[in-house]
């Protein structure tokens, strides 16, 4: 059985990539670990040493790929990804967040709320090629410490 240990990185269609990228590293402070001009860009939340990027150290945990077609308005029907959840330390940082986003112009789809699978603070919101973006902190007392494995 293949045994995964965690996400090594989420890739996203969009038709600007100037733009998508100006996006992930204003609203969600995103870093470009490299890019190739106007066909993809490889970034990530800045965890890796000054003077790391490049060819064979473009490490990242979102990569964006131009494409020249927008999605389906179905999208959210058919085949494929629903969203990309990102973890924030804290619900209160959730919350914050609602009130960032909507400063800078972004609509809240949904939240800030508490799962009841969960208890998780989340809220749902989109990226310019509306591709769903989920903003999680769990609500658990002891996380993550109490729940990881160690």
């Amino acid at each position: 059985m293949i045994r995964p240990i965690d996400v090594a990185h989420v890739n996203l269609n969009v038709t600007d990539l100037d733009r998508a990228v100006r996006f992930y590293t204003d609203i969600l402070g995103f870093s470009v670990a490299l890019q190739y001009e106007g066909a993809v860009a490889w970034l990530n939340f800045g965890q890796y040493s000054d003077g790391v990027g490049g060819l064979g150290e473009g490490f990242h945990d979102l990569a964006l790929y131009r494409v020249p077609d927008p999605a389906p308005e179905d999208h959210r029907t058919r085949a494929g990804m629903n969203h990309v959840a990102l973890r924030l330390r804290t619900p209160e940082e959730v919350d914050r967040a609602a009130g960032d986003l909507r400063a800078k112009g972004l609509k809240i789809l949904k939240g800030p709320l508490t799962h009841k699978e969960d208890g998780d603070r989340y809220l749902y919101f989109e990226d310019p090629d509306r591709n769903v973006i989920e903003l999680v902190a769990s609500t658990l007392p002891g996380w993550p410490e109490k729940f990881r494995a160690r």
